[in-house]
């Protein structure tokens, strides 16, 4: 699981909610030192955390992990750019979308 791009996601998600690092550490309950490091890549979030992360976004722990382990292949930074501004509901579509008309792909090109 690539840290920066699940950084990136808490990142983006916590500016896309005006929040800053402090007032995210206070509604996670950690030290805004710790939310510095995680959006720095330094430091993962244990499960507990991922989860109060993705409440205090409002968004899921999986949309966090889903799209950090989708991205890390090839294309990612790409991917990333254009799918950094979706809500959940919009990427958990998209994902869904690009994994038929993957599997559409391969089936035709047999």
């Amino acid at each position: 699981m690539d840290k920066m791009i699940v950084a990136q996601r808490i990142r983006h998600y916590r500016h896309t909610a005006n929040m800053s690092q402090e007032a995210l550490a206070e509604a996670v309950g950690v030290s805004d030192t710790y939310i510095r490091k995680i959006e720095k890549g330094e430091r993962f979030p244990s499960l507990d955390k991922l989860v109060a992360l993705a409440g205090a976004l409002d968004t899921t722990p999986n949309h966090l992990l889903l799209s950090s382990a989708l991205l890390s292949k090839r294309g990612g930074s790409s991917i990333l750019e254009l799918l950094n501004d979706c809500t959940p509901t919009e990427f958990i579509i998209l994902y869904e979308n690009m994994l038929a008309l993957k599997e559409s792909l391969r089936n035709h090109l047999k």
